[in-house]
């Protein structure tokens, strides 16, 4: 999973609901600083499909299960990465601090609410 994997990923995660390229072009690019063409986020789904991590819905994309369980061990490997190995950042107070919270990932929940 890449960085932007990830950002595509929690984006999508977040929003509860089926989610558009367009819109997760938009919020990834704000997140980034930078302008991202929607075509290379649709481009990234299938890929991400198939690792698992999205299910294509008739409303859009949805988060997984082993998504979350694969984006939640990114998240801490970036903190531990950030940290060099000094054990100096403690990683749920560091996810805190980048206002992710623990339980967002974190779950057994259904894969998405609608089967459409």
């Amino acid at each position: 999973m890449s960085v932007l994997d990830l950002a595509i990923f929690l984006r999508i995660h977040r929003s509860g609901r089926g989610t558009s390229a367009g819109e997760v072009a938009q919020t990834v690019g704000h997140w980034f600083d930078c302008q991202i063409d929607p075509r290379e986020i649709e481009r990234s789904f299938p890929r991400m499909v198939d690792a698992g991590w999205l299910v294509r819905r008739d409303s859009g994309m949805r988060a997984t299960i082993k998504g979350r369980k694969h984006g939640r061990s990114h998240l801490r490997g970036i903190v531990r990465m950030l940290d060099q190995g000094t054990k100096m950042l403690d990683v749920a107070r560091m996810m805190h601090v980048l206002q992710l919270a623990m339980i967002e990932l974190d779950g057994e929940h259904d894969d998405d609410d609608d089967q459409g």
